[in-house]
């Protein structure tokens, strides 16, 4: 056990300090964390906890986490963000981003700093915090690492933004539409349409003026949204047309998914069409109505 005098907590955290170096801490507070001791935070219990993350055991690095979290100690929030480009073991590494949410105001400039370092690890782990905090004023620090060179972190930078919902990020995410493997790709259409009605207007300018390559995936995305996007009924129905034979499946997919009237008019004519999965889908919806009426 720790004697809980502050000075004495000090000399146990150095000593403990000095064994953790051999971790081989790393991310943008390594340096600190291999030379200074913890500074006490007037709370013996939460300086008890704090020490208690750097246990080897982690069942008590888990039960000080989540001990820290409950507390929600403004001042154990320097500790608490360090652990999270240290810390190994999954579980704990999500109680602590926990913890680190509790005191999310304190916290939220420590993160931002950490996105400016060159460890993926750490940018990565700062920008899934920082999708749980959700807070909108951080999407324009986040929004220039949608399209950051390295990939683990564009990818995690995307799913912050959507997760934070703030519309300003539409359009970052819309430049990268029809770029990428089919995983990547599948990422930005969910990521896209996480954001409903409000990413339309861009779908449907990528829809009717893009390359082939960013018609497809709007229109991958529009059928994604379903009946949010019903308002590009006639810009999908005009797709029909479309040179590219996967931007005329994913437009008669939107269609059929948003089962108007007007959609089930401009499936219509696609009973007679020389695409076998074109003519299914407009097979489908007429039975369909059929069944409804």
């Amino acid at each position: 056990m720790f004697d809980d005098n502050p000075r004495a907590i000090v000399s146990d955290t150095a000593r403990v300090r000095g064994a953790w170096i051999e971790d081989r801490a790393v991310g943008p507070n390594a340096a600190r964390l291999e030379t200074d001791p913890l500074e006490p935070t007037g709370s013996a219990e939460v300086d008890d906890a704090l020490l208690g993350l750097v246990n080897a055991d982690r069942d008590v690095r888990q039960a000080a986490a989540l001990t820290l979290g409950k507390l929600a100690h403004r001042a154990a929030t320097p500790e608490l963000v360090a652990r999270l480009w240290t810390e190994q073991d999954f579980f704990v590494r999500e109680t602590l981003s926990w913890a680190v949410t509790r005191v999310a105001d304190a916290a939220t400039p420590l993160l931002l700093n950490a996105l400016a370092g060159a460890d993926t690890s750490a940018r990565v782990q700062a920008l899934h915090v920082l999708s749980k905090i959700a807070d909108p004023a951080t999407t324009d620090a986040i929004l220039p690492l949608a399209s950051s060179d390295d990939l683990d972190v564009a990818a995690k930078a995307r799913w912050a933004l959507t997760r934070i919902g703030d519309p300003r990020a539409i359009p970052a995410l819309a430049a990268h539409l029809g770029v990428g493997d089919d995983s990547t790709r599948n990422g930005l259409t969910r990521d896209l349409a996480s954001f409903g009605e409000a990413a339309v207007p861009t779908l449907l300018a990528a829809l009717t003026k893009g390359e082939p390559h960013l018609r497809r995936h709007a229109a991958e995305v529009l059928c994604r949204l379903g009946p949010d996007a019903d308002s590009t009924t006639d810009a999908l129905s005009e797709a029909l047309n479309d040179s590219d034979d996967e931007v005329r499946l994913s437009a008669a997919m939107a269609l059929f998914d948003f089962a108007t009237p007007t959609s089930q008019i401009a499936l219509a004519r696609l009973t007679e069409s020389a695409d076998p999965r074109l003519r299914a889908i407009a097979n489908r919806a007429q039975v369909r109505t059929t069944h409804e009426l």
